[in-house]
Order: C-alpha cells, then sequence, then structure tokens
C-alpha cells in the first residue's frame, strides 16, 4: 500500500508518494494558501492539490483504492487551506504530535479521509491574546515535522538540551529538551530581505551577480548597530557603506543580513541564556556562516552544527516517518 503526503506552504506545494518507506514519485507546485486568500476560494488550492494527487497516482500506475493514507501539514490546516485546525500548545514530542493528527473528510475533491498534522504554538490550547499578551504567543505550521525529521537524523540532538535553527520567509527557532519541542521563536527574516532589497534604495547596496561570501566582522557588525542605534538607523547605515566606504559588496551583504538577524539571535540567547548548547541551523550554507558568527564572537555558549538540506529524502518526509 501507498501513503501520499503533502507539505503545504504560503506560497508552494510538495507532494510525495511513499512506497515502502522510499520517495516513488514527487512533485511540487507554485500553489499554496496564499492562493485560496487572495481568491477568497479554498478551492482554488484543494483543486490543484487533487489534480497533483492524479498525477501521482498516473506517474505510479495505481488507482486510489491503492493508497491508504493521505497526509498533509503546514500551511493546509490555516484559515485560508483546506480546514483551520488549531495549533497545539507546546511542550510536544513525536508522540503528542502523532496523537494530534486530525482526519477531516474532504468531501468536494479528493472524497477521502485527509489526515492533517497540526501546526504548533507556545499558547494555551483555546486561549486567546490581547495586545498586552500578544508578544508571548509563537507559532508554526509544518517546520515542526521538520524538526523531527532533524531530530532522526541528527540523534545526538535529541540528549539534553538543543536548539534548532530554520531561516526562511519566517525564520523559526525550537528549543529542545530531550527531543521534545519546548518553546518556539517566530521571526519574519526572509520575507522582509525581499521587501528591503526589493522595494527600498537599500537594494542598490547589495545587488550583484557575484556568489555570496559571508564576512564574519560585518555580520557581527550588523548585530552591533541594531543595538547601538536601533534597527531602522542599522539598517540606513548599509546605504552609508555603499556611498562613503571601500567596503566591498559581500561585506555589505553580510552586513545586512546580522541587522536582519539579529532579532533572532537575541531570541536564542534570551531562552537559551549561558547554558551551553549546540545550535543546529538547518539550509544554506550561508545561514550556517551567520550563526557562527555571531556565537564565534559573541555568543560562546552555544556550539553551531549545520545540519544540511536533503534533496534525497527531505527533513519533512523524514519527519512524518519519525512521528508514524
Amino acid at each position: 500500500m501507498y501513503t501520499i503526503y503533502y507539505d503545504s506552504g504560503t506560497t508552494n506545494t510538495r507532494a510525495y508518494l511513499i512506497k515502502d518507506g522510499r520517495i516513488a514519485h514527487r512533485l511540487e507546485r507554485q500553489i499554496g494558501a496564499r492562493n485560496s486568500a487572495l481568491a477568497k476560494d479554498k478551492g482554488v488550492l484543494i483543486g490543484a492539490l487533487y489534480h497533483m494527487y492524479l498525477s501521482l497516482l498516473e506517474m505510479e500506475g495505481i488507482g486510489e483504492g491503492d493508497v491508504l493514507h493521505v497526509y498533509m501539514s503546514g500551511m493546509i490546516s490555516c484559515p485560508s487551506g483546506m480546514v483551520e485546525i488549531e495549533h497545539l500548545p507546546a511542550p510536544v514530542d513525536r508522540e503528542t504530535l502523532r496523537a494530534a493528527i486530525v482526519s477531516y473528510d474532504e468531501k468536494d475533491y479528493f472524497k477521502r479521509t485527509i489526515e492533517i498534522i497540526p501546526g504548533i504554538k507556545t499558547f494555551p490550547k483555546g486561549a486567546g491574546a490581547t495586545a498586552l499578551t500578544a508578544a508571548a504567543v509563537n507559532m508554526m505550521r509544518g517546520e515542526e515535522i521538520e524538526i523531527f525529521g532533524i531530530l532522526g537524523k541528527v540523534p545526538g540532538l535529541n540528549q539534553g538540551n538543543s536548539i534548532l535553527v530554520l531561516p526562511g520567509s519566517h525564520t523559526q527557532v525550537a528549543f529542545l529538551k530531550d527531543g521534545v519541542i519546548q518553546d518556539i521563536s517566530s521571526n519574519i527574516t526572509g520575507e522582509l530581505f525581499g521587501a528591503i532589497t526589493k522595494e527600498t534604495i537599500l537594494g542598490a547596496s547589495v545587488e550583484s551577480d557575484l556568489e555570496w561570501e559571508m564576512d564574519a566582522s560585518m555580520i557581527c557588525l550588523g548585530y552591533e548597530n541594531v543595538h547601538t542605534y536601533g534597527f531602522n538607523r542599522a539598517l540606513y547605515i548599509l546605504r552609508i557603506l555603499d556611498l562613503f566606504t571601500e567596503e566591498d559588496v559581500n561585506k555589505r551583504r553580510s552586513y545586512l543580513e546580522g541587522v536582519l538577524n539579529a532579532g533572532v539571535m537575541d531570541a536564542i540567547a534570551g531562552a537559551g541564556g549561558d547554558r551551553e548548547a549546540p545550535l543546529a541551523v538547518m539550509g544554506s550554507y550561508i545561514q550556517y556562516q551567520i550563526y557562527k558568527a555571531f556565537c564565534e564572537k559573541l555568543f560562546p555558549q552555544f556550539h553551531v552544527i549545520w545540519v544540511e538540506s536533503e534533496d534525497e529524502t527531505p527533513f519533512s518526509v523524514r519527519g512524518l516517518l519519525e512521528i508514524l
């Protein structure tokens, strides 16, 4: 029997046909919760997911009856996804997440039960927030399953205190103890980088066709300027570096990354304190270099590990297999 798994985000969805614990086929489409939100029609997303489902069946030459389970995670459980499902309050381990999977009967397209993995939040179940308590709320949808995939690949992170950084449009930080997600810090980074470089004059100061090379001292200067002058002024200094200094584009890029990721590093240091702990960074080598620079100069209590993304078995798929 086969399993189909969807990792559905805001703008992209990846679907996998899994047989005997291995990926037989995969698809990726530029469709996500953003599309249904803009159209004010969930059918835009669900219909596209169903077509992906049919394509996977055709690729393997099987019928719908051969698929035992259809699992979905990520933004599929947000208000503009398939069905809104409340986040699961931390702490969360593999067993807690597996027990929280919601069976949803999708009647319009799939006409079968879809098993949806909820996101995680740092707020009690059923509780609301106010302007004064909103700062205590952190949440993720989709990254939680990647975290358990990483823990499956790097078993040492299951012991004692460890910290996982998942950079992206929204950088998520998970604080773990003995393999249990105890706390989260949610921050906007990638989207902010895109807005700054595409919609402001600062983009001209970092625009280049050259491959990025991070400069540790400039990363740390960006971090320090945020705390000395504030975020707004620290950003503006990027323009000054371009117009009035001899710093090259890679040093200016490094400075910008230091500014944008300063708040994430502060959240890590605030929650982790002075306790020694491994800090694992998932994703690109550049992202690893950013946090390595922070920790080597400013936060030596953290030992930075690079967890390289996998193409053969993505961490989301590995995480699904882990929790099941």
